[in-house]
């Protein structure tokens, strides 16, 4: 048992590390801070379909904690969980049905780049709503600027944990 909780740490580390390294790689950067990173969403997600997610929530939760050594922007308690902890760590629901079945791991990360995605959407309306142009709805700005980069970001991480060999990974990874 005390070998499978410190694989379980080792795991969590290594994917939120290599999650963040590949935060660090920008595809290209937004106006007011935004960007597309290279599928960073994608080991969190990985690792909550292999593992569980209970192991994905936790690593969403140490990537979102990492993420901060890049600066942030803090304008109130609940827009630093918004923006900072919440987005990765709903990234670990990916987990929900595990890897057998395609079809669910798909839902499943689906479902995790919503959540994702959605805490981002939130934050820009309430605390950035004020950078939407004159005359737009800071609701519509939120979701366009959002979908276009966190939404983006995340449905490239979608189709890359998708061309993943999942049950190789597993055999690897879960089952030794």
């Amino acid at each position: 048992m005390r070998n499978s909780n410190v694989k379980t740490l080792v795991m969590i580390a290594l994917f939120a590390a290599i999650a963040f390294v590949l935060n660090s790689i920008k595809l290209f950067t937004m106006p007011y801070g935004g960007s597309v990173s290279l599928c960073s969403m994608m080991p969190v997600m990985l690792l909550a379909v292999l593992m569980g997610n209970r192991a994905g929530l936790a690593c969403g939760l140490v990537l979102g904690v990492l993420s901060m050594i890049n600066g942030v922007y803090i304008v109130h308690p609940a827009q630093f969980l918004l923006d900072y902890i919440l987005p990765y760590t709903f990234l670990g629901l990916a987990g929900f049905w595990g890897y057998q079945h395609n079809g669910k791991v798909f839902l499943g990360a689906v479902i995790a780049v919503v959540f994702s995605v959605s805490c981002n959407i939130l934050s820009g309306a309430i605390y950035f709503g004020a950078y939407a142009p004159e005359g737009m709805n800071p609701w519509v700005y939120s979701i366009v600027y959002n979908l276009m980069s966190n939404g983006l970001e995340g449905a490239l991480s979608i189709v890359v944990l998708m061309l993943l060999p999942l049950q190789r990974f597993a055999d690897v990874i879960v089952k030794k």
